[in-house]
Order: structure tokens, then sequence, then C-alpha cells
């Protein structure tokens, strides 16, 4: 996950034109701790999710939601694998 998440708010970030310093400063974190969280060596806690979430203006499932998620039903998946 936390790769996704990580590449999810690089994207953003550059899609906002903000450099990796930029929202370190706003979210008040080193600039180093982000780009942790950045290149999925961090998982960040849920205060500093709320605060990145607030600093991009996104909606938290924007930034931190896998779109893989979506190729898996369960339900069916689960079910024809029982079956």
């Amino acid at each position: 996950m936390s790769k996704v998440l990580g590449n999810n708010i690089a994207s953003i970030r550059k899609e906002l034109g903000m450099t990796q310093q930029d929202l370190a400063d706003q979210i008040e974190m080193e600039r180093t701790s982000l780009s942790q969280i950045e290149t999925g060596a961090y998982n960040p806690s849920a205060d500093t999710m709320k605060k990145i979430s607030d600093a991009l203006r996104r909606p938290l499932g924007d930034i931190f939601f896998n779109p893989n998620v979506l190729k898996f039903n369960t339900n069916n998946d689960l079910a024809k694998e029982v079956g």
C-alpha cells in the first residue's frame, strides 16, 4: 500500500506545482520524512495523512485509496474459489 500511497502523494503534489519542501513546510514535517513517505519507506500516521490531505486539498480517499482494489471483486472471486 505504501508505494501506491507515496506515488499518489508525489503525483498530486507535482500536479499542484509544489515541491517536497513546500508540502513538508505546510504539514510541519521534515522534507526527508515526506520523501520517505513518497518512496514507500515510511507509512504516515492518521494525523499526518489528514494534514497531507488538507494541504493537497483532496479527500483522504483520493490520496490513500488503491485503485487496484477495484480489480478484485471479493464476493465473485471468493465464490469461484470455493465453488
